[in-house]
């Protein structure tokens, strides 16, 4: 027979036994039947609660010396009545009204309550046990009683002094792990991304042109690319969160980000490139560039003044903290390694993107429904003084290039027994990222049907002239041809499912156009559109580490099919990415 029950049928029974045999005097109740006689009101429990904690080693405690100590708050309890989760419709009413009213021995928590539907463990059992026997040993008894009680005691004797030790032992452990704990108000977590990658573009572009523009000939060679942040998570009141993160990484190189242009062979995207054409740069993968020094990654504060709103001010933190989220495409961590699948370019431009910048959001959330508001504004050089920059930094400050601020209108909702969900974002952002201006539209969307998800973003933005800075000596133009300005579009879709083969895992893929435009086709580029495709599966080898292949195709790089000098032959790239979690 189990011989561990629910706190209140067990204390409940033995206030029948003690109740039938001292104030009727007959013969002893057999407590094995009285068991039986109600079943279904017994809970098991085999094992005290888990302790992983320094929260969960104290509530454990807490709670035992409660029950080592009931005798101290018996006078408090006087009627079962002051009890206020028991009712006379109770299957062991009358028994527990025994043993508070006539004999003293239960008195409940200090808030009033009894708990009797919890579980209790046979440790807690044997603590309640213990407490009524000294009163009932002391006051009532006949030899009848005393012999089923002792009965009781003998057999719960190993439990209560295993638990007294087990008690100690958590109370060491306890002041131990405070003593060395890192911080009260401060927790720190951490990413760290291992990658190997192997890819290139199977053949050179035309040498003559080459070293013009900027993009390096054809090696398929692979390269290791590490990376890590660590955040201090800081909290001083409960609600609000004061985020300090630094980054490094041994600075590896991934093949598309050194075959695109605007990103040269001497440059990454965290060493802003010389010759800055953000919208044709939309692939590199997220962790290349990292280190390999130490830099802030993140400083910025949040903090709710209401309880539908939330207020985030920093001097360095990213617009994708903030907007244009997607549950299936939005973190380099665990799904698309590429920056266009992770954000929209024209509502996150990669400049901001990258670098992140100084500045305030606002997220308004009425009433925790279903609708959002969400607003910010961003400078990405904002420690930097205008005067004496040379291009193509022509502003920075807090109010100068690069920055963007932008607004997100949210509706998402649950439905199917909240099995299935769906959301939608229209979004908009006005930004100047080294002299390039784009007043830009987009919606982000995901709907989730149980495993399945469907997803994707799209975009359009206008770009007055200019979208050339620096290329040509002539103002607002490029090899002569005058730069009046164009308009712009993008789109991405896709398709995933999670826990394919094993719980925790992510199958996705998704394709799109991060430059469809409308400028003029000058020959040897602009004469087709790029697309990006991009697959991964994501395998957790457990809760804080996942391995994750990723496949990245560009056809028509950087809007040239190949008429012209430029070779339009696709790039390649595989990935097979290592996250730890911490």
């Amino acid at each position: 027979m189990k011989k561990t029950y629910l706190l209140a049928g067990g204390l409940s029974l033995l206030g029948v036994v003690v109740g039938a045999n001292i104030a009727t005097a007959n013969e002893p109740t057999n407590f094995e039947n009285l068991i039986a006689a109600e079943p279904q009101h017994l809970q098991v429990s085999e094992a005290p609660p888990a302790a992983n904690t320094i929260a969960d080693a104290s509530s454990i405690i807490t709670s035992v010396n409660q029950l080592l100590a009931n005798q101290e708050s018996m006078g408090q309890v006087t009627s079962v009545s002051q009890l206020s989760d028991v009712r006379p419709t109770d299957w062991a009413y009358q028994a527990l009204a025994s043993l508070v009213e006539k004999y003293g021995c239960i008195a409940g928590y200090p808030d009033g309550t009894f708990r009797g539907n919890r579980a209790a463990t046979r440790y807690e059992m044997a603590a309640a046990l213990n407490a009524c026997l000294d009163v009932i040993s002391d006051r009532f008894a006949t030899k009848e009683d005393l012999a089923t009680l002792q009965k009781l005691m003998d057999e719960f004797k190993a439990e209560l002094t295993t638990l007294r030790g087990r008690v100690d032992k958590l109370e060491a452990r306890t002041a131990k792990l405070e003593a060395q704990q890192f911080s009260t108000t401060t927790k720190l977590t951490g990413t760290v991304v291992m990658s190997v990658q192997y890819g290139g573009r199977p053949s050179s572009p035309n040498p003559s042109v080459s070293p013009v523009v900027g993009i390096a000939p054809a090696n398929t060679n692979p390269t290791v690319i590490a990376a890590a942040i660590l955040n201090l998570n800081t909290s001083f009141t409960g609600t609000d969160l004061l985020q300090t993160s630094l980054s490094t990484g041994n600075g590896g190189r991934d093949a598309i980000s050194t075959y695109e242009i605007g990103l040269q062979t001497d440059s990454t995207l965290h060493n802003p490139p010389d010759l800055p054409l953000p919208y044709f740069s939309p692939s590199n993968y997220a962790w290349s560039g990292y280190g390999p020094t130490v830099e802030l990654e993140r400083l910025a504060y949040s903090f709710k003044p209401t309880r539908d709103i939330t207020v985030t001010a920093g001097s360095l933190f990213y617009p994708s903290d903030i907007i244009d989220k997607n549950s299936w495409a939005n973190d380099e961590a665990s799904d698309f390694g590429t920056y266009f699948f992770l954000n929209n370019p024209f509502i996150v431009p990669y400049a901001l993107k990258d670098l992140g910048g100084a500045g305030a959001a606002i997220e308004w959330n009425p009433k925790e429904g279903p609708f959002t508001v969400r607003a910010l504004y961003l400078a990405g050089e904002a420690d930097r003084a205008a005067a004496g920059i040379a291009p193509p930094s022509p502003g920075g400050g807090f109010g100068g290039d690069p920055f963007q601020t932008s607004l997100e209108l949210e509706y998402a909702n649950k439905f199917g027994g909240g099995k299935n969900s769906y959301a939608v974002r229209l979004q908009g952002t006005y930004s100047k990222t080294y002299g390039i201006e784009a007043r830009a539209a987009g919606i982000n969307f995901e709907l989730n049907l149980d495993r399945l998800g469907i997803f994707g973003r799209a975009g359009v933005a206008s770009i007055p002239g200019g979208y050339f800075p620096g290329v040509s000596p002539l103002p607002y133009s490029v090899l002569g041809v005058p730069d009046a300005g164009m308009t712009a579009y993008n789109f991405m879709a896709g398709i995933g499912y999670k826990d394919l083969l094993v719980p925790g895992s992510v199958l996705a893929v998704a394709a799109g156009a991060p430059f469809i435009n409308s400028a003029p086709n000058l020959g040897f580029i602009n004469n087709a559109n790029q697309v990006n495709v991009e697959a991964f599966y994501k395998f957790p080898i457990s809760d804080n580490i996942s391995i994750t292949p990723i496949f990245t195709a560009i056809i028509n790089p950087n809007n040239t099919n190949g008429g012209g000098v430029i070779s339009g032959q696709p790039i390649l790239q595989g990935v097979i990415r290592t996250t730890f979690t911490f």
